[in-house]
């Protein structure tokens, strides 16, 4: 016999009934805006927003500014976790109402700042007050399109990830930020003009991203120079028209280079020479990637490429390849007979190697089940299992 089923079960509001730190935890993830519109579902729900960890505010308009103001006067929590602003059309007339943000920041002893203030009309970026200069809550800060005083004395005790984006930094500013985060680990430049200097003595910061979209012609005879004798890990990306100097990087374990050089007149041989000066600054490192614009810069007169027969022809000379290469990582993989030659060459000559992934092409929403039928999966993995191995301890991993 089948029981009957009492209809005001089917419509009990199981969600409702669920302990305030999980809803929290699940308003968190929404947009503050949306997060707000749940206080008309009922009474249970009509302030918990006001206790939300993480807030988010995205202001594309003059009007939003009001909403912004209003919630932040209605939010109930002690404590903020997480607070991100993007305002997408700032101008110096708003200036007080980011200094209010600012004072929600420091009141609500926030963890992690996001501050993001796109100028498009009259090209005054906001000036940081000395309240955010010391603070003991913050561990996470990105900035952008924002500028620091001349001259402010910085103590953030806690901080252990700073980006800054678009922000003019002089070398004197850098090294005050730098002795005031004692506990900086990663630190992220983007398009940061006017540095020269980028001295790090701090032992605690083992990640440094530099990167540029530099197509200023007046500083193409400048330079940067990166110091740094505690470094683990360097990226440096973008479009350069100014030389970077590497020296005392004797930890560097991992370098990114994923850079072009812009056009000047000298051409081929000045971005030569840059590229030169970098990889030799590097030769240490245990982790190099560059990119495929790092290898056109040393074919500049390459017409006609046989790819059918370089893998084979060419021979494993480099010391590198034969003796220290233990991983290799193969990203956005297509079948190809152009990628499978490179597999069997470094699976040949590679002595220690002791594991290989091929990842599939992502960038379509492709995987190995869409790339391939299950049969042609089956002939494909068994035919790179098949290749001959220099190294007994090789694996190789599909993902």
């Amino acid at each position: 016999m089948v029981e009957k089923t009492d209809s005001s079960d089917e419509s009990l509001d199981r969600i409702s009934g669920l302990p305030d730190s999980i809803l929290l935890q699940i308003l968190s993830f929404m947009p503050t805006k949306d997060a707000i519109k749940t206080g008309l579902l009922s009474k249970r729900w009509e302030f918990l927003w006001s206790f939300v960890p993480d807030l988010f505010f995205d202001v594309p308009e003059d009007k939003f500014v009001n909403f912004v103001d209003r919630t932040l006067i209605l939010y109930k929590g002690s404590k903020v976790r997480k607070f991100d602003v993007i305002f997408f059309d700032y101008r110096a007339s708003f200036a007080s109402f980011v200094d209010s943000l600012i004072r929600f920041v420091v009141t609500k002893k926030v963890e992690e700042l996001d501050l993001e203030l796109y100028w498009t009309e009259d090209g005054d970026s906001y000036e940081l007050p000395r309240d955010l200069y010391s603070n003991d809550s913050l561990t996470r800060l990105r900035l952008s399109y924002c500028h620091f005083r001349p001259s402010g004395l910085f103590s953030w005790r806690l901080l252990t990830s700073l980006y800054l984006d678009h922000i003019s930094l002089r070398d004197n500013v850098i090294q005050d930020i730098l002795l005031g985060s004692p506990l900086l680990e990663v630190l992220d430049l983007n398009a940061c003009s006017d540095l020269m200097h980028l001295n790090i003595t701090s032992p605690s910061l083992k990640k440094l991203t530099v990167h540029y979209e530099d197509y200023d012609y007046t500083v193409s005879d400048s330079m940067l120079e990166i110091s740094a004798p505690n470094l683990q890990s360097l990226a440096i990306l973008g479009i350069w028209h100014r030389k970077c100097r590497l020296m005392n990087l004797p930890c560097l374990v991992e370098a990114t280079l994923a850079i072009q050089i812009a056009d000047r007149d000298n051409g081929y041989e000045w971005r030569n020479t840059f590229l030169r000066e970098l990889l030799e600054s590097l030769r240490h490192v245990k982790d190099l990637t560059i990119d495929t614009w790092c290898i056109q810069c040393y074919s500049p007169d390459l017409y006609d490429f046989d790819g059918e027969n370089y893998w084979k022809s060419l021979k494993p000379f480099s010391q590198c390849l034969l003796h220290n290469l233990k991983t290799v990582k193969m990203f956005d993989y297509v079948d190809g007979h152009h990628e499978m030659d490179l597999v069997q060459f470094l699976l040949k000559h590679a002595m220690v190697l002791e594991k290989m992934v091929i990842y599939s092409k992502r960038l379509e929403h492709l995987n190995w089940r869409k790339l391939f039928m299950p049969e042609e999966l089956l002939e494909f993995t068994q035919k790179i299992l098949s290749f001959p191995r220099a190294s007994p301890r090789a694996v190789i991993l599909f993902s």
